[in-house]
């Protein structure tokens, strides 16, 4: 394994347009066809922190190692820098070779021609995706294409303290929890809980709530481009959350910017909510940051309700990786996606840092890896008991997404403040919708 000092980041941020224009996708010498060889130089862009840069760091010399005749170079910046930069980039015709994506924003980058469709590679073998669930798999894909190879997982669950919980004398929630049945319990919950504290969060503005909300009565959130649903299923939804809130289950709609800043200064992280809906990965995070204030710790998880016992309503999610159409060397980008993907020392080397790792196999090397940090394990257990129960639903995220999650947010937090209708608006809503999925 590489020493992670070594090599040379590429920090990107806004100011740094000029360095970017120069890393482009990497050719030293590659080629454009997808049968060339595993050789030359990429970029590889992501976004995270400098702890992931140096496991990043670490999967590309063992790469290296495999492959000797390529190069990868890394550039990282931190999320928002990332999307920002991201569309710039399409424009140019400048993404890396090897380019970071996420099912949340990929459609528009699939949709304007920005990405080439990874079909081929697999088909080929160059890219394998045996040990990959299908619905895993399908959360990189855009009109049943595969834009994305998914190397990171993440699904939002119905967290709860379980501590908490327990001393109102409620029962722990169920798997299997219709939405009325959801709310009776949380005021069930609130009954027992001392002043101050809320039995949840208040997610009347959150988008993957709604989407939970809109597969837990068998809908879909979008189809043909055009949102899949009817006024009346949002305007329930807000219904259903400013009742909670009347009724004191909920936080009071002026906290609720208290719930969406870091995530170890939620109302759940300190103890002032007992339950709330989190990614995988942030139930062990949310008990640590309990238990290091000295609160009641024991974050537990279930399945988010659903009115059909046959559709999950957890909304799964994937990070991954893209090959942009302007790659001149796609056999290596290839190579590289395949061994991130699939090797298991590339997983023991990057822990699963950027959503759970995708890869079957993978995900059992890091169980029995004894280096593996118990989060990491506890995070790869929940999702494998999901994916093995069949308990993931893979929905469409439109290239609008960040305009309607934004409007869903502010439109609730009005209709919260007597601001607006509840069927004022939905309408509001949809009417959004048509100019942001156009």
């Amino acid at each position: 394994m590489t020493n992670p000092t070594r090599r040379t980041f590429g920090w990107i941020t806004i100011a740094a347009a000029s360095a970017l224009a120069l890393t482009g996708c990497g050719g030293g010498g590659g080629d454009s066809t997808a049968d060339g060889e595993i050789a030359g130089e990429i970029s590889y862009a992501f976004w995270g922190n400098p702890a992931r840069a140096e496991k990043v760091d670490d999967v590309i010399g063992v790469f290296e190692d495999a492959n000797p005749e390529a190069t990868v170079s890394p550039e990282v910046a931190d999320y928002m820098a990332y999307i920002e930069r991201l569309t710039v980039r399409a424009a140019g015709n400048d993404l890396a070779c090897a380019t970071g994506t996420q099912s949340t924003f990929l459609a528009q980058y699939a949709e304007n021609g920005a990405l080439r469709p990874l079909d081929d590679l697999i088909e080929s073998g160059q890219i394998d995706v045996s040990d990959i669930p299908e619905d895993v798999l399908a959360a990189g894909q855009v009109d049943g294409k595969q834009y994305m190879l998914p190397t990171g997982t993440f699904v939002r669950l119905l967290a709860y303290n379980a501590d908490l919980v327990a001393e109102t004398g409620a029962p722990a929630p169920t798997d299997d929890l219709t939405w009325e049945e959801y709310g009776d319990w949380l005021r069930e919950v609130q009954d027992g809980l001392p002043d101050g504290v809320y039995a949840t969060e208040n997610e009347g503005g959150l988008m993957f709530t709604f989407m939970s909300w809109v597969a837990g009565h068998g809908g879909t959130f979008v189809e043909d481009g055009k949102l899949a649903f009817d006024q009346d299923t949002l305007a329930d939804y807000f219904e259903f959350w400013l009742d909670l809130t009347d009724d004191g289950a909920a936080i009071p709609a002026a906290s609720i910017p208290d719930q969406l800043g870091a995530l170890e200064l939620t109302p759940m992280a300190n103890g002032i909510a007992a339950s709330g809906t989190r990614d995988i990965p942030h139930l062990y995070i949310t008990e640590q940051a309990l238990a290091g204030a000295g609160k009641r710790a024991a974050v537990e998880a279930v399945s988010n309700p659903s009115d059909d016992p046959d559709e999950s309503a957890n909304i799964l999610g994937s990070n991954g990786i893209s090959i942009p159409e302007s790659c001149d060397n796609v056999a290596t980008a290839a190579a590289w996606i395949d061994f991130f993907a699939n090797d298991a020392d590339a997983a023991l080397a990057f822990q699963s840092d950027n959503g759970i790792l995708t890869n079957t196999t993978a995900q059992d090397a890091l169980l029995d890896d004894a280096d593996t940090p118990d989060g990491v394990k506890q995070n790869v257990t929940i999702l494998q008991g999901l994916t093995e129960s069949g308990d993931l639903t893979t929905t469409a995220y439109p290239a609008g997404l960040p305009t309607l999650t934004a409007e869903l947010q502010r439109l609730y937090q009005q209709v919260a403040f007597g601001e607006m209708s509840v069927d004022e608006a939905a309408a509001a809503f949809f009417t959004a919708a048509e100019d942001a999925l156009d």
